[in-house]
């Protein structure tokens, strides 16, 4: 699949190009504002993952299919191995990527804030709360946020979540822009890590940023990573949760020039 996608910066940078990978929910333009600064040296694609933003919808939703949209999207916006970033549900397909037999088109891989492992969160109350919004009586996205607080407690999940309203221009309609129903179907997977047909490991650096407030990369969990991917390094940065980059993105711009110019 074709993945949608925005260009920041020259294509001819010396220094290559970087392709950033949004989460479960998320959009390229959640990483814009990093996007900008690191084109100042870089040539920088933010893609949308298949069934999010304004790449086209799919029934499927798993990590392989993942993979290889960003592998098309690479082919297509580099001719040489990129460096790739990934924060969650982008960090395991971009894991897998690296673990497929298109790996030769990462030239190293920062992972944000995941591991490749299995994890037991419920994203079935969000999917809920979401299907339940009545847009018939809706023109606001405040309101949808309000409409969210019946299923979701925590006040900036509904303010990220009602970041995926679309409204159509000529009607002022509003609906959800993400495929909630492919989401619901393949909730397994998404919180899943595949184990079939996957290479035993990746050669190349890798770094995992992790918020340290964070539970999402357990010290415990290192020894697996590590037999994927023997060259990994690990930090985390103070003061951030899950959503690293939002939270904290000066101190993720400065971790990942660090990583790139290395």
């Amino acid at each position: 699949m074709k993945l949608a996608h925005y260009a920041f910066g020259e294509e001819s940078r010396d220094n290559g190009t970087i392709v950033i990978v949004h989460g479960l929910f998320g959009q390229a333009r959640n990483w814009t504002a990093i996007a900008r600064r690191l084109a100042e040296k870089y040539h920088v694609v933010t893609a949308d993952l298949r069934n999010h933003g304004r790449s086209d919808w799919d029934a499927e939703m798993t990590y392989p299919a993942m993979a290889a949209d960003l592998a098309e999207l690479i082919s297509e916006v580099s001719d040489k191995p990129v460096h790739l970033v990934g924060h969650s549900m982008g960090g395991k397909a971009s894991m897998v990527l690296s673990l497929s037999a298109d790996a030769c088109l990462v030239a190293d891989l920062v992972v944000v804030d995941i591991a490749p492992v299995s994890y037991d969160h419920d994203y079935s109350g969000y999917i809920s709360a979401m299907r339940d919004v009545d847009f018939s009586t809706i023109s606001r996205r405040s309101e949808v946020e309000d409409a969210l607080s019946s299923g979701v407690s925590e006040k900036g999940v509904r303010q990220f979540l009602a970041q995926n309203v679309a409204t159509d221009k000529e009607t002022g309609a509003m609906s959800w822009q993400v495929n909630i129903d492919a989401m619901a179907n393949h909730l397994d997977d998404i919180i899943g890590w595949p184990t079939d047909g996957l290479a035993d490991q990746y050669d190349g650096d890798v770094l995992f940023i992790s918020g340290a407030n964070s539970h999402y990369v357990d010290p415990k969990d290192r020894d697996h990573i590590k037999s994927l991917f023997p060259k990994a390094a690990f930090t985390s940065i103070k003061g951030a949760g899950h959503w690293v980059h939002a939270e904290k993105p000066d101190a993720v711009l400065l971790t990942l020039s660090a990583f790139l110019k290395r």
